[in-house]
């Protein structure tokens, strides 16, 4: 044994066995500060309510390499939660109705004289857990048990029904700040059972069918890209005050890609939307570069978008086929001509 040379590795154990080699140094990975990112990898894995009726909210975040973002703070998220209102129109339509809001003023801009409730988010400053790893916890500041009365006082004044209901289906949905990547999870379940899937939901246009013209479908900043995040607050509950025009998405959305076409345009007047800090938005000068009535391009289900490998295909898409409502046949048909016959619909 004594004959082996200095620097030499000895060779195989006797009986031919194999060398076994030493562990991988694997480094660990770079810290992924937020910032930075330009994809961020964003997922609510549960949702609850404590005993005060506040949503506690439970997600996770990494860049695109799976790496755990560890500092986000509170001032780059936005948080909504709204309640699926189902609709007299049938058992596959409904209405989301957001549970925080705010009342906006009339009169500072535009023709409109009436103050409207207006569907926003919030951010609880004490409301976010960090727990080291890329995994958060978020408890709203919103009771929606227990609303502001003056909110209530307002809803009730527009026929709108804000009352917590543990029965319907809830989505909760989040908007991150502050860095180059965007993402906007969501989350749906029912609060009376803790059910997330077998449940009523709304998925009547998906965002990759917007992302086939708008590459990508971005607004307000450019923080708010999927369709299931705007309907949480563009619904029937929410107004522009300053235009008196409903910002529901299934109205506003039509009637901005109407625009220069609208009969009320046409009849000389216009339709603009007052924004960010009482910006005016005027969409009486658009053009579509389609055919309007190419509904299937943007709302395709397995009816109406059968055939087409272009497009995706969503739960509810086949509803503009299937239930006409006043609400979005009057978006475009919105001549005085046309109101009387639309005010005869649901």
């Amino acid at each position: 044994g004594g004959d082996r040379a200095e620097g030499v590795e000895p060779g195989p154990p006797p009986g031919g066995g194999p060398i076994t080699p030493p562990p991988p140094v694997i480094p660990d990975p770079q810290p992924a500060p937020y910032a930075e990112q330009e994809v961020l990898l964003a997922t609510i894995t549960d949702v609850s309510l404590n005993d005060s009726n506040q949503a506690v909210v439970q997600f996770q975040l990494t860049n695109g390499d799976g790496i755990a973002i560890t500092d986000l703070e509170v001032g780059n998220i936005r948080f909504t939660i709204a309640k699926l209102q189902g609709s007299e129109l049938g058992s596959g339509t409904g209405n989301w109705q957001s549970y925080v809001n705010r009342i906006e003023t009339a009169g500072s801009v535009g023709p409109g004289t009436e103050d409207k409730l207006q569907a926003t988010y919030e951010r609880n400053e004490e409301g976010l857990v960090n727990n080291d790893d890329g995994t958060y916890q978020y408890t709203f500041a919103t009771d929606v048990s227990n609303l502001p009365e003056d909110i209530l006082a307002q809803a009730d004044t527009e026929g709108l029904d804000l009352t917590y209901e543990a029965d319907l289906t809830h989505r909760v949905a989040i908007q991150f700040d502050g860095a180059p990547g965007k993402a906007n999870p969501f989350y749906d379940w029912v609060p009376a059972t803790g059910a997330t899937s077998g449940i009523f939901t709304l998925d009547i246009a998906a965002t990759a069918n917007c992302n086939s013209c708008h590459d990508p479908l971005a607004i307000h900043g450019g923080g708010r890209r999927e369709i299931q995040y705007c309907v949480t607050c563009h619904n029937t509950g929410s107004t522009d005050a300053n235009s008196g025009n409903t910002v529901d998405m299934k109205v506003m959305i039509h009637k901005i890609h109407m625009g220069a076409n609208l009969p009320s345009v046409q009849a000389g007047g216009e339709y603009a939307i007052w924004g960010f800090r009482d910006s005016k938005h005027d969409y009486s000068n658009l053009h579509y570069p389609q055919d309007i009535r190419n509904c299937v391009n943007c709302h395709a289900g397995t009816a109406t978008g059968a055939g087409r490998d272009d497009l995706v295909l969503t739960a509810q898409g086949d509803n503009w086929a299937e239930y006409a409502s006043a609400a979005a046949c009057g978006s475009c048909h919105d001549g005085e001509g046309a109101q009387g016959h639309i005010a005869g619909q649901e």
